[in-house]
């Protein structure tokens, strides 16, 4: 080869190194995950217990966006998850509570990191190692009433991570919604006349917020949706209002 074929042979070369190492980092992540215990948006919608979700519903695993979003969504295009007036189940948890990722692809992994109402509150370690096909972590110290929990699994060798929102209420006992679509029976909105007792509270009742039940001899109002909940049983932070003696 002469010294001019050389040359160009070299030029090309060093063309061809920068794209292709632009090429590799474009690459996406190969996991794919997301949480299902709790009930994640996305998992919710997946099992049918929260409809008109878009192409999540057959995706629960696959949002995934650059890492440092805040977002339900993460910025990907399931945007529906970051609606909150969707109609999400609440998960009544303890002040200590294991979350649960179910992976389908597994990958090198930086950290899990969980934010309560967009605020950082714990991190877990991946130490570059791939995680099992479930991984569950224990959060502690999770302040009382209703929060929204977001998960996010950074990957170790690119730019993206995987999101995951969860509906929770902390010291509201340990009811978790059905994983199966429910039609809830049709409950009253409006409390019932001054001494008199609404509709008396069933353990197997779907309750949808604003319905009206009796139970102890008191009248309560639902704040959220709620199954098996008893009513006083949770004190404050639970999902029912005591609305007086009737």
């Amino acid at each position: 080869m002469d010294l001019t074929k050389r040359a160009a042979a070299l030029g090309a070369a060093v063309l061809v190194a920068p794209l292709a190492s632009v090429v590799m980092a474009a690459t996406p992540a190969s996991a794919h995950g997301w949480v299902t215990n709790p009930p994640s948006r996305q998992d919710q919608c997946a099992t049918g217990a929260v409809a008109n979700c878009g192409g999540v519903q057959y995706e629960p695993q696959s949002v995934e966006a650059p890492k440092g979003a805040r977002t339900c969504s993460g910025g990907s295009g399931y945007t529906a998850l970051d609606d909150d007036s969707a109609g999400w189940r609440v998960t009544s948890i303890g002040s200590t509570a294991s979350f649960t990722w179910r992976n389908t692809a597994a990958h090198r992994t930086l950290n899990w990191q969980y934010y309560v109402d967009g605020q950082l509150h714990q991190t877990i370690s991946g130490n570059a190692s791939q995680p099992p096909s479930t991984v569950s972590h224990t959060l502690t110290n999770l302040p009382a009433g209703r929060h929204k929990v977001l998960s996010v699994w950074n990957i170790y060798d690119t730019a993206n991570a995987f999101y995951a929102c969860i509906d929770v209420n902390v010291g509201g006992g340990a009811t978790t919604p059905p994983t199966t679509p429910t039609t809830p029976p049709t409950q009253p909105t409006t409390p019932p006349p001054a001494g008199a007792c609404a509709a008396a509270w069933s353990a197997s009742a779907v309750y949808t917020s604003g319905a009206a039940v009796s139970h102890g001899g008191h009248n309560w109002n639902a704040r959220w949706w709620t199954q098996g909940e008893e009513p006083g049983a949770a004190g404050q932070w639970g999902v029912w209002q005591d609305k007086g003696v009737c």
